[in-house]
């Protein structure tokens, strides 16, 4: 008789989620090699161990983006999938080779009627050129320039690329400007202090000394060649000598200068005199005053020019207001003076008057 050990439902049950759990690991490793042959990056290398060392995949990745980028193997679909993840990530025109400037013109040179690149490039515009104006400003010269190449290839007629140009093409000027007088500067500095006209005049002071020392006793010979510094001494006096001859040949001019205050007292013989009055101010009394038995006064400022007439004549101040000033500055332009005198010269001087109105005058 066979007898057969009954398998418990336990153990029979198991098999079926060990397979269950192979067919998932088995579409879990699909979806991941799916995921990374469609989703990675352009320009990131399609080597098997590539994903085991994902923190050296980026720092590869970086420098060869812009050959990537840059080559024809990119699809257009690649193309617009760069371009729109570099305008999120603020890469409008920098860095060079991973921009969506580049990415789009590129797009433009696969499919030139590429109605969505160009609107692309039209929303793009105002974005690059305020990139390279920031680029000329911080005096990057070379990427604004590179900057203003790419755009050119979008629009080439834009007026703004004729303005970057003229800005760009200014601040070289005056970067090379201000380079040159750096340059210039500094190359005058070694020539100020002077040294190399010092050593000749202390070598001529030197050989000059030992043609006044012969007079002198062979003790002070053999002192001046046993210490040469001293050698130096003797051409303070030389140049004290020569001061003192430089003072006396300059101390005739001041002498000789001294008589040119002189013309002074030749002018101030003329009569010097303040304006006088020949011709009093006489008022006029008005009929209105009269009548309403007013007094007062007015105070009138004016000007007697050089040949003693009355000119810009005006109230200062009157009481009661209003009343008198017509009537007395009629009267200052009737009277005359004689001019102000400076050294016999008349001119023209400011005077003032206060001209009363009584009734009993």
């Amino acid at each position: 008789m066979n007898f057969r050990t009954p398998v418990p439902e336990s153990i029979r049950g198991a098999a079926v989620p060990s397979r269950l759990i192979a067919v998932a690991v088995l579409v879990i490793v699909l979806a991941a090699g799916a995921w990374w042959f469609f989703g990675r990056t352009p320009g990131t290398p399609s080597l098997p161990g590539a994903p085991a060392t994902p923190n050296a995949a980026p720092t590869a990745a970086t420098p060869a983006a812009p050959a990537a980028t840059v080559s024809d193997e990119l699809t257009v679909d690649q193309l617009y999938r760069e371009a729109r993840k570099a305008m999120n990530e603020n890469r409008m025109a920098s860095p060079a080779g991973n921009n969506a400037l580049e990415f789009y013109l590129k797009i433009l040179a696969k499919q030139p009627d590429d109605s969505g690149a160009k609107d692309a490039l039209r929303e793009l515009f105002p974005f690059a050129t305020g990139a390279a104006e920031d680029q000329i400003n911080q005096g990057a010269f070379d990427e604004a320039n590179r900057i203003i190449t790419l755009l050119a290839q979008g629009d080439p007629s834009n007026y703004s690329l004729t303005i970057l140009r003229t800005k760009l093409d200014a601040k070289k000027k005056l970067a090379d400007r201000e380079q040159q007088q750096a340059q210039a500067a500094a190359a005058a500095r070694p020539q100020t202090p002077g040294a190399p006209a010092t050593t000749p005049d202390t070598s001529a002071a030197s050989t000059a000394t030992p043609a006044a020392t012969p007079p002198a006793t062979a003790a002070a010979d053999t002192a001046a060649t046993a210490s040469p510094p001293p050698s130096t001494q003797p051409a303070a006096p030389v140049a004290a000598e020569s001061a003192t001859a430089s003072t006396a040949t300059t101390t005739p001019p001041p002498a000789a200068a001294v008589p040119r205050p002189a013309p002074p007292p030749a002018a101030s013989t003329g009569e010097t005199r303040d304006a006088s009055v020949t011709s009093p101010p006489v008022p006029e009394y008005p009929i209105a005053a009269v009548r309403n038995h007013q007094e007062g006064w007015v105070e009138v400022e004016f000007t007697v020019t050089a040949d003693g007439s009355v000119a810009n004549a005006h109230v200062i101040g009157s009481q009661p207001s209003r009343i008198f000033d017509r009537e007395a500055i009629a009267a200052v332009q009737r009277a005359k003076f004689q001019p102000k005198l400076e050294n016999g010269q008349p001119v023209a001087s400011t005077l003032r008057r206060r001209i009363e109105f009584k009734l009993g005058q």
